[in-house]
């Protein structure tokens, strides 16, 4: 174990000091913010050519930097405000299918009438039906019918689609303008619930052959791949990113029973957590049986991919969700860290956000300008029934510079946060002697930082607003002490008026010194209308869909700073 948590630790160490900067104007050691999108699907996406997007990623690259993206029911649309990164993430259990039954060179086997003839918005369904749960849904996942009669033509379909995949990423990067980094998406879906991860790489090196849930159906698998094919030695680096948890149903994440090796493996790939996009939030959930202000913001809460209400669960269904979602998590993480002998903490993931967009749209995260998800896109009524849905959100990093390097570097390192939208600049610190607002940036321990000793901890929270006033800034903390798990909530700044910018000093009081523990900042705007109030209101039928009709407050959330405890002896 000690072993695996040096090599971990040095490898981290390393990162962190490799960034150079090469772009005009940037310095070493000066970060600044840079916005994108790590979730992405286009055309190459079963279920997002099922609904009409036709899309490739070459045009998705496009629409990030500027460019006009016609939808799939014919309208047109662009970003106000250009990305600074991208990653297209398209499902990899079916870069076969997609390559034989689409391309136009590709089979005209009986299998693909449907997937060809029923693409559109409103026929999208019965493509999803057919296609898509009978593959992913599967406990033990099987090929495609056509796969099992062209097991030959079905691998090498793959491989060609991968490498599509990687020349449009490559020519879309342009170094110091914008970063096109290469992903794709092993979504595992067992048993309907989502257990997906978005594999992002650093840099043109890459896997021969991206691990898909149809092939390696286990969290361990896709690490074990990823150890195998993408080696430091060959100039290889990666991360799996978790997404959508709240649909996950608390599972795949099982550190309580995982080996010291296992514990390892997660630790060096799953350094990021995905806390909000289309598909809801993934903040938290309250305890069973109570209601709580502080985890209800975007709740979209499902049993085996169905949606649900808190009533239809158990109160052991209920925790073991909740402890799926990102606080439970983080939590989860102090007491393995515990249990190792603080060797290492499996769990410690930096927060992002991005949009899981479906139409080759990354990005377009608008409330007023949303046209809806892709699969409810032109229809009113259907967008209704996905109201419980939204625009997604953004990752912001702190980087030297907009290439893939430093991009990476940054994510690696957790020195990152989301927004449910807005652009909001937040930066967290922390520090064992007092910060002030007139300290210099490097005075404390970034957001995504660990601090082993420490007498005290102190915050500092500095925000500047978007094109909307501030409204209340609070500091998330978790410990685990006497055997227990603590979570509490703290607002450190609130006003009526709102605010453009402010910086915030927060000193935890009755710090314990052997107790591990997390501290994360949650930034709130005064509220705004949401997507489908502005939905309803032009269609003149808020009165028929008064759930509608509703007001959020959008927010960012830094990742946490930690204090873990030095390894017992």
């Amino acid at each position: 174990m000690r072993f695996l948590v040096l090599c971990l630790l040095f490898s981290w160490c390393a990162m962190a000091h490799a960034v150079t900067t090469t772009c005009p104007g940037a310095v070493a050691g000066q970060p600044q913010v840079y916005w994108g999108d790590l979730h992405v699907h286009t055309g190459y996406s079963l279920d997002a050519w099922g609904y009409g997007t036709a899309g490739n990623p070459a045009q998705a690259y496009a629409f990030a930097r500027g460019g006009v993206a016609r939808m799939a029911d014919g309208r047109e649309v662009r970003l106000q405000r250009p990305l600074d990164f991208m990653a297209v993430t398209d499902h990899a259990e079916w870069f076969n299918l997609m390559h034989l039954c689409t391309d136009p060179q590709g089979s005209e086997h009986p299998y693909c009438d449907m997937l060809t003839e029923k693409s559109t918005p409103t026929t999208g369904g019965e493509v999803f039906a057919n296609y898509v749960i009978p593959t992913i849904t599967r406990a033990t996942p099987e090929p495609t019918p056509l796969c099992h009669e062209q097991a030959d033509n079905c691998r090498q379909a793959h491989l060609s689609q991968w490498q599509r995949v990687q020349e449009q990423a490559n020519q879309a990067d342009v170094p110091c303008a914008f970063t096109a980094l290469i992903g794709y998406e092993w979504s595992a879906t067992p048993d309907f619930s989502h257990n997906h991860r978005n594999v992002i790489f650093a840099s043109d090196q890459v896997m021969a052959d991206p691990a898909d849930y149809m092939r390696f159906p286990t969290p361990r698998e896709l690490w074990q791949e990823l150890e195998r094919q993408c080696r430091p030695e060959d100039g290889c680096d990666a991360i799996a990113i978790p997404h959508n948890t709240n649909m996950g149903d608390g599972k795949s994440f099982d550190v309580e029973t995982e080996s010291p090796f296992e514990l390892a493996q997660r630790a060096r790939y799953e350094r990021l957590i995905e806390i909000h996009q289309e598909k809801g939030n993934s903040e938290c959930l309250p305890a069973f049986g109570s209601s709580d202000e502080d985890c209800s913001f975007e709740r979209y809460l499902t049993l085996a991919s169905r949606s649900a209400e808190p009533s239809d669960f158990s109160a052991a269904q209920w925790q073991r969700t909740r402890g799926g979602y990102v606080r439970g998590l983080l939590l989860r993480g102090l007491r393995s860290y515990a249990a190792t002998g603080n060797q290492v903490n499996p769990l410690q993931l930096g927060i992002i956000g991005s949009t899981d967009n479906h139409a080759g749209t990354g990005g377009f995260v608008d409330e007023e300008r949303w046209p809806g998800t892709v699969f409810g896109l032109g229809d009113f009524e259907q967008a209704m029934t996905r109201v419980d849905w939204n625009p997604g959100g953004l990752v912001a990093v702190w980087a030297e510079e907009n290439t893939r390097a430093s991009i990476f570097a940054a994510l690696k390192r957790r020195e990152v946060y989301a927004s449910s939208g807005p652009r909001m600049r937040v930066r967290l610190q922390a520090a064992t002697t007092p910060l002030s607002c007139d300290s210099a940036i490097a005075a404390g321990v970034p957001m995504g930082g660990t601090l082993t000793r420490a007498d005290r901890i102190n915050l500092l929270i500095q925000v500047e607003a978007d094109q909307v006033p501030l409204e209340r800034v609070e500091i998330i903390s978790g410990t685990f002490a006497n055997g227990e798990l603590q979570e509490r909530v703290q607002t450190v700044w609130q006003s009526d008026q709102g605010a453009a910018t402010l910086c915030v000093t927060h000193a935890e009081k009755n710090f314990d010194q052997s107790a591990p523990a997390f501290w994360y900042a949650r930034v709130k705007q005064v509220a705004t209308p949401r997507w489908s109030a502005y939905h309803c209101r032009r269609a003149g039928r808020c009165d028929a869909f008064p759930q509608a009709d509703r007001w959020i407050q959008e927010r960012a959330w830094t990742s946490p700073v930690w204090f873990l405890p030095e390894p017992v002896q």
